[in-house]
């Protein structure tokens, strides 16, 4: 009896383990079933997988992985995320939020978002729901300004976050509504047209993110050809300015369709102007092409240009007709070439360029990879119109808008980096804050616009007299600073002293008449005044009001004073 219970027990255990392994083997086919199932409906969402298949019928491993990737999603969400970032940290906003509809366009849903709110729902919205009605309906941007307190039209918020300024923009998609991106803030301050431009080029960015990366997902292409293609999309997708898309796209071509010479032009329609920015050529091209970038001039006969005014590529075929071609201009020939090809670069209809391979050899752009460079040359040109917005945006960040120079944010970044890489290298530099004299007498005696004009002109005397690697900010209202890099006490003496010369030099006109303005500067030195940067700050500062408590319209170091302040402590 005993050991049938043993035996009893055993087989209990072995199929008590059996069971629970067949639990776990479940429920991870369910995590993975899930997983795969929202990677499809994000595609979807997206226009990434046609929407047309039954959503009962069943899809093989082998028609997803044809359809659709899971760095195509990545890719867009990625491109989603960075754009609301830059807006929130550009536009100061409270909440930055891409609402999308589902695949039936009955609902939206928050796709993306980056707010300091944690009011915001996690369920769908109707598009006819509050603010975000208004937007469906009409298909056009909304700005609502000075909201009044209590408003409780904004859909995507649980519960009123006190909203002072909205802004929503619909994201088209070839006359189809797809979404709307909205940004709010709560600090009083309004959106302005600039701000609406700006949130209506973030939407139409990520609909060509979109857009392209549908396109790149529907190409069938052999393994090979297709991972270097994707390849060279990623590669350009990680470019932030122009001369890295110029970098990354010549070494994409090159990748995809090896050439002998590469180019890249760009077109100013203000200007009717085409200039060279990039140039790559087989090393016995050197002698011939040498000097060519940068190279501008007018519009002409020439393959660039008529590619540009025709939106077509040229030649046909690629190949090249006997005799010589004209390329950009009569000056600049290239003989010896039998393939070219002249692509046109466009977004939104509109030239911005060309991209130009060739090859000596004849036939060696067929179909397939003109095609190719054709997706190659619409992508270049998406991510350099992404290079110029991103760029817009970082300065709107990093620059002071009336002025110009670096602003207080920046100010502060641009310390710590000088503070770290001196202390690193042993060095030294020096920190001025000037204060323009009687400023406040300026605004009311001849208006604030003219105000603005003297902060402009003193900010211009700055950057003329500065050297390169000293860096003049904006430091607040009237207030600048500058970082004078590599400097000892007496030689930022010097120079604080011709600021200061120079500065009450400027003459200003008014209806009220001509006047001139004087700057009070205080300075210290690093590290010898402080060797922390909220300490340097407030010893330059005291130096500052010292300068003016002292008859203004003079330089004041901190050392200058370290003693009675000392005694009076």
């Amino acid at each position: 009896t005993h050991s049938l219970f043993i035996v009893l027990f055993g087989m209990l255990a072995v199929v008590v383990q059996g069971t629970e392994m067949l639990e776990r083997r479940r429920q991870y086919r369910l995590e993975v079933a899930e997983e795969r199932e929202n990677l499809l409906l994000q595609a979807r969402e997206y226009r990434l997988l046609s929407t047309t298949r039954r959503s009962d019928a069943p899809m093989s491993r082998a028609e997803a992985a044809e359809l659709i990737t899971r760095d195509a999603v990545d890719a867009v969400n990625q491109s989603v995320y960075a754009g609301l970032s830059l807006l929130k940290s550009g536009l100061r906003a409270h909440t930055a939020v891409l609402l999308w509809l589902d695949v039936k366009n009955d609902r939206l849903r928050i796709k993306e978002l980056v707010s300091d709110s944690d009011a915001l729902i996690e369920g769908t919205i109707e598009p006819a729901k509050g603010v975000i009605g208004g937007i469906t309906r009409r298909r056009e941007a909304v700005n609502l300004r000075d909201v009044r307190s209590g408003f409780r039209g904004i859909p995507y918020y649980r519960r009123n976050e006190d909203v002072t300024a909205f802004l929503g923009v619909p994201v088209i998609e070839d006359g189809h509504l797809r979404g709307v991106l909205c940004v709010d803030r709560t600090d009083g301050r309004n959106f302005d047209d600039t701000d609406v431009e700006l949130v209506s080029e973030v939407a139409a960015h990520l609909v060509r993110t979109i857009e392209n990366e549908r396109l790149f997902t529907t190409i069938e292409r052999s393994k090979y050809e297709l991972s270097r293609f994707f390849d060279a999309s990623r590669r350009l997708n990680g470019t932030l300015t122009p001369q890295e898309v110029y970098d990354v796209a010549l070494g994409c071509i090159g990748d995809l369709a090896p050439y002998e010479f590469a180019a890249i032009t760009l077109f100013d329609q203000t200007t009717n102007k085409h200039r060279l920015v990039a140039v790559d050529r087989a090393e016995d091209f050197h002698d011939v092409v040498d000097g060519w970038k940068g190279l501008e001039f007018e519009s002409n006969t020439g393959l660039v240009s008529m590619v540009v005014k025709n939106r077509h590529y040229l030649p046909f075929g690629g190949n090249l007709r006997e005799g010589p071609t004209v390329l950009l201009t009569r000056n600049e020939m290239l003989e010896d070439l039998e393939s070219m090809l002249v692509l046109p670069l466009i977004v939104s209809d509109r030239p911005m360029g060309t991209l130009i391979v060739a090859h000596r050899r004849a036939g060696q752009f067929d179909t397939e990879r003109r095609e190719m460079l054709e997706v190659v040359a619409n992508q270049v040109a998406v991510t350099l119109q992404n290079a110029a917005l991103y760029a817009q945006m970082e300065e709107m960040a990093t620059t002071d808008g009336l002025t110009g120079l670096a602003n207080h944010r920046t100010f502060q970044t641009r310390l710590d980096e000088t503070i770290a890489r001196h202390r690193r290298q042993s060095r030294t530099f020096c920190l001025l804050l000037t204060d323009i004299d009687h400023f406040k007498n300026v605004n009311d005696t001849h208006g604030h616009p003219v105000g603005d004009e003297v902060l402009r002109q003193v900010a211009r005397c700055f950057e003329k007299c500065l050297r390169e690697t000293d860096v003049p900010c904006r430091y607040g209202g009237e207030e600048f600073a500058i970082i004078l890099e590599d400097t000892d006490l007496e030689g930022a003496r010097i120079i604080a002293d011709r600021l200061r010369v120079e500065v009450s030099n400027l003459e200003f006109t008014s209806e009220h008449g001509s006047f001139s303005c004087t700057i009070s500067m205080g300075l210290t030195h690093w590290p010898a005044d402080g060797d922390h940067k909220q300490h340097l700050i407030e010893l330059t500062d005291q130096a500052l009001y010292h300068s003016k408590r002292n008859g203004r319209n003079s330089v004041t170091a901190h050392i200058d004073i370290a003693e009675p302040v000392l005694q009076a402590v």
